[in-house]
């Protein structure tokens, strides 16, 4: 049962039916988004979690995460193949909804593209991923542009960009990377 103000989504009975079940069906007037995502990448999405959704004319409009699912789709041998026979990945159902709902206002069905940001960090050192140095004995380090080689731990990575920490890495630091 929905509360509030209803959209029909169609129409179960007809003139002459039997007085017994359902008539109509309804949806919610609150435009939604259906996310089906891997469910091994699912942990760490909650309800509440902001999300960036693209529309089809590339805008990109701020939205949340109203519901993650409970029930994992797929992935068993239980019938549940994809069109070319492979069994499907197991998916969790999540459920995102647009903060403006002006935005989206013209489209009742589209394919969009939802970001999920599901850690972030603040006021810290940043690299192109290229900067990146793998060392013989482990771990990794960053060359200044006079071949100075400085020893650095890596943080999360994201778009091409990572976080790093060492002893003699600050702020403004020149540092050579692959082009």
């Amino acid at each position: 049962m929905l509360a509030g103000t209803v959209r029909i989504s169609g129409l179960k009975a007809q003139l002459g039916d039997p007085a017994s079940g359902d008539v109509l069906s309804v949806t919610s007037q609150v435009k939604s988004i259906a996310v089906k995502v891997d469910a091994t990448d699912a942990g760490p999405i909650h309800q509440g979690d902001k999300v960036t959704i693209t529309l089809p004319d590339t805008r990109t409009v701020p939205g949340e995460v109203s519901s993650v699912g409970q029930s994992v789709d797929g992935g068993g041998g239980g019938g549940d193949e994809d069109p070319s026979g492979e069994a499907s990945t197991p998916t969790l159902q999540v459920t995102v909804v647009p903060s403006d709902t002006g935005s989206v206002e013209g489209l009742q069905a589209a394919t969009v593209q939802v970001v999920f940001t599901t850690e972030t960090r603040k006021n810290v050192l940043v690299v192109p991923v290229g900067a990146l140095l793998a060392l013989q004995e482990g771990g990794y380090a960053v060359q200044t542009p006079g071949g100075k080689l400085l020893g650095v731990r890596t943080g999360l990575f994201s778009k091409g960009m990572v976080e790093i920490s060492g002893r003699g890495v600050s702020e403004g630091d020149r540092v050579v990377t692959a082009s």
